[in-house]
C-alpha cells in the first residue's frame, strides 16, 4: 500500500486568504502530499480542483487546535502530518526541505521549521535553544503516530503546549535551519539558521 509522505491539516473560517494557502501547497516542488481542509462552523466556500485535497465541515470549535484534532481522524496512509493556517503560506520547498532534514537526521520525529512574520522577524530565533512560549507556532511537522496519543489543548497557546508535551514524552525534535512557514506574508528566500536538536 502506498503511503503519502505528508498530509497537511488546514483549519479555516472561510478567509479569502485560504486560496493563497492552498496555492502554496499546489506550488510545492515535491508533489507527495495530501491536504485536509476543515471548515470550522461554516459551509465549504471553495471549489476543490485537486484530488489530493479533502474538504470537510465541522461544528464550530473554540480554537484551531481542536479543529486540528478532528483532522487527525481523517489522516490516512501518511508518514507525516503538517499544519497550515488559512491565512499563511508555505515555502515551495517545505516538503523537499523536510525530506532533506529527515535524510540527514533519519531518527527525527518532529521538525520545527522557522517561521517568518510580515516584518520578516523570524521565530524561533537564532539563539533559541528550546521550545519557548510565544517563540514557536504551528510551523512544525510530526510523525503520524504522534497524533494518535497527543492532542491540541483548548488554549490560545495550543501550539506551544503541543510541542512541550511532545518534548516531555521524549520524541526526537529538530528545530530546522530553514525558514519554510510564512505568517500572513508571501514566501521569500531567507538565510539559514543554526540547526538545534532538542
Amino acid at each position: 500500500m502506498y503511503m503519502t509522505f505528508i498530509t497537511f491539516i488546514i483549519p479555516t473560517i472561510g478567509r479569502e486568504t485560504l486560496l493563497n494557502a492552498i496555492n502554496s501547497l499546489i506550488e510545492q516542488d515535491d508533489t507527495d502530499w495530501k491536504a485536509i481542509i476543515i471548515f470550522d462552523g461554516i459551509k465549504n466556500n471553495i471549489k476543490k480542483n485537486d484530488d489530493r485535497i479533502t474538504v470537510i465541515e465541522v461544528n464550530k470549535q473554540s480554537n484551531a487546535g481542536l479543529v486540528r484534532n478532528i483532522g487527525f481522524q481523517y489522516v490516512k496512509d501518511s508518514e507525516w502530518i503538517g499544519f497550515l493556517d488559512d491565512d499563511d503560506y508555505l515555502s515551495n520547498k517545505y516538503i523537499s526541505k523536510l525530506k532533506e532534514e529527515i535524510n540527514i537526521n533519519n531518527n527525527i520525529e518532529v521538525c520545527i521549521f522557522r517561521m517568518s512574520y510580515p516584518n520578516k522577524f523570524i521565530l524561533p530565533t537564532a539563539t533559541d535553544r528550546n521550545i519557548i512560549r510565544n517563540r514557536v507556532g504551528i510551523s512544525f511537522a510530526i510523525k503520524k503516530y504522534i497524533s494518535e496519543s497527543i492532542f491540541f489543548k483548548d488554549s490560545y497557546f495550543e501550539d506551544f503546549y503541543y510541542l512541550k508535551e511532545v518534548q516531555m514524552k521524549k520524541y526526537k525534535i529538530l528545530i530546522s535551519s530553514y525558514v519554510c512557514y510564512f505568517i500572513r506574508s508571501k514566501p521569500y528566500d531567507c538565510n539559514r539558521f543554526p540547526k538545534i536538536f532538542i
